[in-house]
């Protein structure tokens, strides 16, 4: 069940929310949501969570549906009723690329899938990288330390990212490197914009696909 509470994109600063967003298979343990809880809350930054429905193990939202539970019963006590005029909390799903096309956000964590990423580049977001399996860590490795358009929390010894470290990260995007990171990734930006045009290199490079594909018919 979603929760209304006077929060709301319209007064809010350019740049100044975070999306926090793990979807597409993405689930956390309670632990681990509860840590991020307490990280968004002590960062003190405006933010709008989508929580999904907890696991024990990342990939188990592939192979099993929960739709009927409510994932806002696994945060911690108080939560909500702290956080009310810091942030918003949707149960499940949101429209992730009109959330990204918002002025507002300037960060969003993701589990760098492939779909995500893209979206955030052609919207111009820096990221917050936290991959939960296969082809996701190589990714939040590229953004992070290659392209250098994302940050990547650190994880303890028992496999968690503590509130410590997730308030640290927020502070790197929202107050630290991220204009560094916000300038990297419009150029990004502009690049993907230009490669979707008309004549842009994507484009042409579909088309020349496309006659490919025709004349081997």
């Amino acid at each position: 069940m979603s929760r209304s509470y006077p929060f709301s994109f319209k007064p809010l600063s350019t740049c100044s929310m975070l999306l926090w967003h793990l979807h597409s298979g993405g689930t956390l343990s309670q632990e681990q949501i509860a840590e991020l809880a307490y990280g968004l809350e002590l960062s003190n930054h405006k933010f709008l969570w989508v929580v999904r429905v907890l696991s024990s193990l990342a990939s188990d939202a592939y192979l099993s549906a929960q739709n009927d539970v409510d994932p806002l019963q696994f945060l911690p006590c108080g939560f909500l009723e702290r956080t009310k005029e810091q942030g918003m909390v949707i149960p499940s799903r949101a429209p992730q690329i009109q959330i990204l096309s918002h002025s507002s956000v300037g960060g969003f964590l993701t589990h760098c899938g492939w779909s995500s990423i893209l979206e955030s580049v052609l919207k111009g977001v820096p990221l917050i990288t936290w991959p939960l399996f296969a082809a996701q860590r190589r990714n939040a490795v590229v953004l992070s330390e290659g392209l250098k358009v994302g940050v990547r929390p650190r994880v303890n010894e028992n496999g968690l990212v503590e509130r410590v470290e997730i308030v640290e990260v927020i502070k790197c995007l929202m107050e630290g490197e991220g204009g560094k990171m916000r300038k990297r990734v419009n150029e990004l930006k502009e690049a993907a914009t230009n490669a979707l045009k008309q004549d842009g290199s994507s484009t042409k490079t579909l088309s020349q696909l496309a006659v490919k594909w025709k004349s081997l018919v």
